[in-house]
């Protein structure tokens, strides 16, 4: 009898753990993929005034192959690179600095071409002609949805000044996906 019972209290516990489980690593996948972004523009970021030149990210097909090119738009992951001739692409005698590729489940999408480029003096950098992505929305197959003041996506929000912050308030990830002009799947 006591074998029984434990049992099923083993069973209502694993009903109740296994769909909240799911959702902790989906919400995980989506905060590493934002995180690791954040943690790649910051760093394009203090390569430039390190080494005193351009530096971009951008968001590339195929960031793990040796000669990984900003893809402009895709984003099945990004680089970092130095930007030699401040082109805004990059070039094959351009050192990658670092790279990422998006967690298989994820889907990201990104405004003016998923490329951002920093100065020499750490601030976003301003070529004519050019504008540089300053949101980005990291979602699953949830999409955009509630939960609580939060949303299940994830946005990435660069200042003009060259600050980055991630966020999941339902409101700013819901502002960056207008501003974008895209819905999450």
């Amino acid at each position: 009898m006591e074998l029984m019972l434990t049992l099923a209290v083993a069973a209502v516990l694993a009903a109740v753990a296994v769909p909240n489980m799911r959702d902790f690593i989906r919400n995980n996948r989506l905060t590493s993929a934002a995180n690791d972004l954040l943690r790649s523009v910051q760093v394009a970021r203090s390569e430039a005034i390190k080494r005193q030149t351009f530096v971009a990210a951008c968001a590339s097909a195929n960031p793990d192959a040796q000669d990984a090119k900003c893809s402009g738009g895709p984003f099945g992951g990004w680089i970092v690179f130095e930007d030699k001739n401040n082109n805004w692409a990059r070039d094959s005698d351009e050192e990658i600095i670092d790279r990422k590729a998006v967690p298989t489940g994820v889907v990201s999408v990104s405004n003016n071409d998923g490329v951002v480029s920093f100065a020499a003096t750490g601030f976003s950098n301003k070529t004519p002609g050019r504008t540089a992505t300053d949101r980005v929305v990291f979602c699953d197959e949830r999409g955009n949805k509630r939960v609580g003041d939060n949303s299940t996506a994830r946005a990435l929000i660069i200042e003009p000044a060259g600050r980055a912050r991630v966020t999941r308030l339902l409101e700013d990830v819901t502002r960056a996906l207008s501003d974008i002009g895209a819905s999450c799947p």
